[in-house]
């Protein structure tokens, strides 16, 4: 088996995973795992944080918005080419709309924010080693976006359904640093 056919087994066997924890266990997960992000969160001078508006399946990070209001978020809207922008959020509902792959995305006339100013990204993924190796979703965006965050302290939150001991990798997957799992 090639490495886009591993990828592709490893995606479909932690998705459905994923996606059978139930909803109120997926909740309980995903405020521990928020829970663990109070050092680096827990400041009083505000920070540039990006996060993701995240899918059915994923953790929920949008609580943080209000655990930790003197931080400025930004979420990521997809644009042609595989490219990510990231545009400043204060309300979930008002400031976004359906986007790519049906996932909500910030309103395109919001302030944009530039990869080198974030402080904080929080990256999605569908599956991570202790190594802080990353399996996405296959599309490259964060993998294009992540090499011009130059200042940004690299995190991402995961389920243990998502820690895996061993991923396929290619040279151009980018290593995450920090991985707070349960």
């Amino acid at each position: 088996m090639n490495n886009t056919d591993s990828k592709k087994a490893v995606r479909h066997t932690v998705l459905a995973k994923l996606r059978s924890i139930p909803g109120h266990i997926r909740h309980q997960y995903s405020a521990t795992l928020r829970a663990q992000l109070s050092d680096l969160l827990s400041v009083p001078s505000p920070l540039t944080v990006g996060i993701y508006i995240p899918m059915q399946h994923e953790v929920d990070l949008l609580p943080l918005l209000t655990e930790y209001p003197q931080h400025r978020y930004a979420a990521p809207r997809c644009l042609p080419g595989r490219q990510l922008i990231f545009h400043h959020i204060r309300d979930i509902q008002q400031d976004t709309i359906p986007g790519a792959h049906g996932i909500p995305a910030p309103r395109e006339e919001l302030p944009a924010v530039e990869p080198n100013e974030f402080d904080i990204l929080i990256i999605p993924g569908v599956a991570f080693t202790h190594e802080g190796l990353r399996l996405g979703y296959g599309g490259g965006y964060y993998d294009r976006y992540i090499p011009r965050c130059t200042h940004a302290r690299l995190v991402a939150l995961a389920f243990r359904e998502q820690m895996l001991p061993t991923l396929p990798t290619d040279e151009h997957d980018i290593t995450i640093p920090h991985i707070i799992h349960l």
